[in-house]
């Protein structure tokens, strides 16, 4: 970890989740634990410090799920910050590939999809603003940031850049 004198102390978690569409509906699951128990949400979490924001988006729907999906466009950014640090997500569209759609039964207790009306119509205490602003956006024709078509890094790292599209 890099020193920074004036954050000593401070640290930024970074989260990933996955909005996939499918048949104009997008799934969500309904979370077991901590404040959001009982409430849907995307499938999502930590990223891993081995993996790119949109492998620790595909790997969460894999393991909330049991589906294989395939990134899209990169459609959301939330970041925040408190006393002892920050944190930011990205929320991916993403679209099924395979697998057998099932919660893992321990952070995830349900998964479906929704339509528009559906998530429009949920209370406050069945799912957050920030999934529903997600959600919404993700059955929304708006187009996201794609993956950039850049060379491969000079240096040893790994990464991945979205960019908005050209029109």
């Amino acid at each position: 970890m890099r020193y920074v004198p004036d954050q000593e102390g401070k640290i930024w978690d970074v989260g990933a989740a996955g909005a996939v569409v499918h048949e104009g509906r997008v799934l969500l699951v309904r979370k077991t634990y901590g404040v959001a128990k009982g409430m849907w949400g995307l499938p999502g979490g930590f990223a891993q410090h081995d993996e790119l924001l949109d492998e620790a988006a595909l790997r969460e729907v894999w393991e909330e799920t049991g589906l294989h999906a395939e990134v899209l466009a990169l459609i959301g950014v939330r970041s925040r910050y408190e006393a002892e640090g920050g944190a930011v997500f990205v929320i991916f569209r993403m679209r099924p590939l395979d697998g057998d759609l099932h919660p893992d039964g321990t952070e995830v207790d349900d998964v479906r999809y929704f339509s528009v009306e559906e998530i429009q119509s949920m209370g406050e205490r069945e799912i957050f603003p920030l999934t529903r602003s997600a959600a919404l956006t993700a059955l929304s024709p708006a187009p996201g940031l794609g993956v950039a078509d850049l060379p491969p890094s000079s240096s040893a790292s790994v990464y991945r850049a979205f960019m908005a599209r050209a029109s």
